[in-house]
């Protein structure tokens, strides 16, 4: 996007870049696994290391990977490095979280009463893009194109993936829940 912006604005170039779900889920995974590594030194009751937070960033880079794979990836043919970046951001973090949760986060207890708060990062943002969308005529995924695909639809694809970040965090949280249970049979 900076070697051949579609913008005279760096401004509106870097307005963009961080316009797409995908980098800022990758910043808040990040910034998650920066917490871990410094967990010790922050205390071990922080926001980061909440077995709610680690689910919410689990389920938001799983979607990513997801709808990328399902969606994107056929519509999206980056070539050199642009394709190593391209699988690192979609397929390598969404699964090195997701194992991460897996081995380290998957026994612990998770209150399923923090969902809706999880959902509203992805909610927001489906509302910004709309919105942003139709302030700019950018649109970050051709899912989301109002000016293509009408409000309607676009309406409709931010209800479906919503769903989908719905039953994530629902799964993910019956997994942890059932094996902490198993793990804790007096709790």
């Amino acid at each position: 996007m900076i070697q051949a912006p579609t913008s005279n604005s760096i401004f509106e170039v870097i307005i963009r870049f961080f316009s797409y779900f995908t980098i800022l889920s990758n910043l808040i995974v990040f910034a998650y696994f920066i917490s871990k590594a410094l967990s010790a030194e922050l205390g071990e009751n922080g926001f980061w290391t909440k077995p709610e937070t680690s689910t919410a960033v689990t389920v938001y880079i799983t979607v990513v990977g997801i709808v990328y794979h399902i969606v994107l990836s056929k519509i999206h043919n980056p070539q050199g490095l642009a394709k190593i970046a391209d699988h690192g951001l979609h397929s390598f973090t969404p699964i090195i979280t997701l194992l991460y949760w897996g081995v380290f986060v998957s026994n612990k207890k998770v209150n399923y009463s923090s969902i809706p708060y999880w959902l509203l990062y992805p909610a927001i943002y489906f509302v910004y893009t709309i919105i942003h969308g139709a302030l700019t005529q950018f649109y970050p995924y051709p899912f989301l194109d109002v000016s293509k695909i009408g409000l309607l639809q676009s309406f409709l694809n931010c209800l479906v993936v919503l769903v989908l970040f719905t039953f994530l965090s629902l799964l993910l949280s019956l997994i942890a829940n059932i094996r902490y249970k198993k793990l804790n049979p007096s709790t």
